[in-house]
């Protein structure tokens, strides 16, 4: 499996606390490892033709979600990507949140049909940036993933936009990733290094099973002879 690797530096403890590092230091380091990040991804997706990325963890606390986040900014602002980012987390939305926005319909009200999805898209901070937060989620747990509404969505929505990026639920300690991978293009599992248990990792990962796994992102190494990513 391909691991991509990011150096960990002082600004990662102010990202920790969920400050989007890509939006309020453009020109940091740790800004720069998200650009060597995305063209990383952007070469290997490319190649097979893969827009709709879900980014996933073994658990909860590991960083996907600022992976995300940050990934998609540096996307469309860096690179004139246009990107969209859904919140499919249903058990944790935070994508709102992390963009100091209201959360208005979103994901959720599209999938019950309450609103179109057009009308539930958000302008991002930034030029080429949308957002679909989760909205107002009544279904139970597994519905939203479940739904033939949401492979509608990202099939739609993957003809709009360069790149689509989704803040996937964590695996464990229970959820069906193949609800996910039958909807997306690519798969990207964020592992925080040093920290999540390897057996624990193991079973993560034997649990997708899929093909559609990109790779493996490293969040907050501490591999000092390591200054760009790698395999």
């Amino acid at each position: 499996m391909r691991i991509l690797m990011r150096k960990t530096t002082e600004s990662d403890l102010e990202e920790s606390r969920g400050a989007l590092i890509t939006l309020n230091a453009p020109t940091s380091l740790v800004t720069d490892r998200y650009r060597m990040l995305f063209t990383k991804i952007d070469s290997l997706c490319r190649k097979e033709g893969k827009k709709a990325v879900a980014l996933t963890s073994s658990i909860k606390g590991e960083g996907k979600t600022t992976t995300t986040a940050n990934l998609a900014v540096v996307a469309a602002r860096d690179f004139g990507k246009r990107s969209l980012i859904i919140d499919g987390d249903f058990k944790s939305p935070t994508i709102s949140k992390r963009f100091a926005m209201v959360d208005g319909p979103g994901l959720a009200e599209v999938i019950a049909k309450k609103c179109q999805l057009a009308s539930a898209l958000k302008q991002g901070p930034i030029e080429n940036l949308m957002l679909l937060t989760m909205g107002h989620c009544l279904e139970s747990e597994n519905s939203i993933w479940a739904t033939k509404g949401i492979k509608a969505i990202i099939s739609e929505v993957r003809e709009w936009f360069d790149y689509v990026w989704i803040d996937a639920p964590p695996i464990l300690p229970v959820f069906d990733m193949s609800l996910i991978s039958e909807s997306v293009d690519g798969i990207l599992v964020v592992v925080r290094a040093g920290e999540t248990p390897e057996p624990l990792l193991a079973k993560a990962i034997k649990s997708l099973g899929t093909s559609k796994v990109i790779g493996t992102v490293l969040n907050r190494t501490k591999m000092a002879r390591y200054d760009q990513y790698g395999y």
